[in-house]
């Protein structure tokens, strides 16, 4: 890893604040700053004693820096397109807190929390989140922009969709596919496969709607 990484933080919400003191455990690494591109946040403010940038700034930014994304919804595929047009390259981030197998694969622009656990032969996609705490089992496969709050927990050969919102808490059995751009609510438990664009809750989950336009 980079010893002296410099990094912009997409987003300036709540979220983004907790990636900033995550970004500030890992030696080496610091932010520079926090870039948007819609209000309420406006360019000129200060966030953690760090400066907000408009995404119009970046154009005469020093392309040096890398960038992260910390906005939660599968919207943000909006914004991360922006910076990279600006020429910025992402960044993973990993707190110093989570354990990941030697034998896992994580792509540029992935997020993952402290207490982390990841296992053996995991595949981790572009621009996940993976959340404190959260367990990923062997062989797990999880798709561009996927979400895993705090506490979930993944048993063995999952594969989880890209721009899926996987709840807090819950817990998925092994072998299932859960499709693309899915909402598995907090708490709940998985213990069938379930197509793209669908919300499922309860224990054992139920399908309750489809056709979800994300999160």
């Amino acid at each position: 890893m980079d010893n002296n990484r410099r990094i912009l933080i997409v987003g300036a919400g709540r979220f983004a604040a907790d990636v900033a003191d995550l970004i500030d455990d890992i030696p080496g690494s610091s932010v520079v700053g926090f870039v948007v591109d819609r209000p309420p946040f406006e360019p000129g403010k200060m966030l953690l004693g760090r400066p907000i940038y408009w995404i119009d700034d970046l154009d005469d930014f020093d392309k040096s820096c890398q960038a992260v994304c910390a906005i939660g919804s599968w919207k943000r595929m909006d914004i991360i397109s922006k910076v990279a047009q600006k020429g910025f390259q992402f960044t993973t981030v990993i707190h110093p807190s989570a354990r990941i197998s030697r034998t896992a694969e994580v792509e540029a622009g992935t997020i993952i929390s402290g207490g982390v656990q990841v296992a053996a032969q995991v595949q981790i996609g572009r621009h996940v989140i993976i959340n404190r705490g959260a367990l990923i089992g062997h062989n797990d496969r999880i798709f561009d922009y996927a979400y895993i709050a705090p506490g979930a927990n993944l048993a063995g050969n999952i594969t989880i969709g890209a721009r899926t919102w996987i709840g807090l808490g819950a817990n998925i059995l092994e072998d299932l596919i859960i499709g693309e751009q899915c909402i598995i609510g907090a708490g709940s438990l998985l213990t069938r496969d379930v197509p793209d664009r669908v919300k499922a809750v309860g224990s054992p989950a139920m399908i309750i709607e489809k056709e979800i336009q994300g999160f």
